[in-house]
């Protein structure tokens, strides 16, 4: 009789889980379809906004840093093995000229001092979710912005989320996940920190289970066709049935 698989990351410390997360599921720029197409919708919206001091919080082993033009970058993570390997990756990477040399730092947000200049955007890409006090975290976010600031945090969309059957994929626990922040939650915390939500929308529409089942249907995209399955996409992502949230926010005073 063959053993039962252990998985030892139900019974890990926070920062030993995400070690073995970015070691194992993080260590490759294109991981998987759902994390390119995040990281390729997040590119193409920095790339709209003037290059500037980038703060990157839960950066991760610097995927998206790789791919943006800044005059300066500051990425944190509290997995010193994914800033390991941002490290050794942006050693040999050949960063545009107009950006200075990226750097990367082992660090929890929650206890992070603030430097004394403010940062032109801070970036949060699907992290949101695991920080233990997500309140003080989207405050310390909008407090580490300058005046006119921009705060560009994506999220998992847990309507969909949880509408998603798995099969094989990642084979981690959840691990550390303190809360899927619903929209009207994240507006409110945004909102309590001080900042203007400029847009917030949902990207990437997904979903197998319930209703998402028949809105999802690969058989009903066939017969509508691709430009009206086009169409129908976009309206999905409109109206909140994508897997992720995007939301962009000012800070207008200091």
């Amino acid at each position: 009789m063959a053993s039962e698989t252990v998985d030892r990351s139900r019974n890990m410390e926070e920062k030993s889980w995400w070690d073995l997360w970015n070691t194992s599921y993080r260590s490759a720029d294109a991981p998987d379809e759902n994390s390119v197409g995040l990281f390729a919708h997040v590119v193409k919206l920095m790339r709209g906004i003037a290059p500037g001091r980038i703060l990157e919080i839960a950066c991760g082993t610097g995927t998206v840093s790789r791919s943006l033009e800044f005059t300066s970058y500051h990425g944190l993570d509290i997995s010193a093995a994914a800033i390991n390997i941002a490290q050794q990756k942006g050693q040999d990477f050949k960063f545009p000229a107009q950006s200075a040399k990226a750097s990367y730092e082992a660090a929890d947000f929650h206890d992070w001092a603030l430097p004394a200049e403010g940062f032109d955007t801070v970036l949060c890409v699907d992290a949101i979710s695991c920080f233990r006090n997500q309140e003080i975290v989207i405050k310390k976010m909008a407090q580490a912005l300058r005046t006119n600031g921009l705060l560009l945090l994506t999220t998992v969309n847990p309507i969909v989320y949880r509408r998603i059957r798995r099969v094989g994929g990642v084979k981690l626990e959840n691990g550390p996940v303190s809360h899927w922040l619903p929209r009207r939650e994240l507006h409110s915390l945004v909102l309590q920190a001080g900042l203007v939500i400029e847009r917030s929308y949902t990207i990437l529409p997904r979903g197998n289970m319930g209703f998402l089942r028949i809105v999802n249907s690969h058989k009903l995209n066939r017969i509508l066709g691709p430009g009206f399955a086009a169409c129908l996409r976009a309206l999905k992502e409109q109206i909140g049935l994508g897997q992720y949230r995007v939301l962009i926010a000012r800070k207008l005073t200091g």
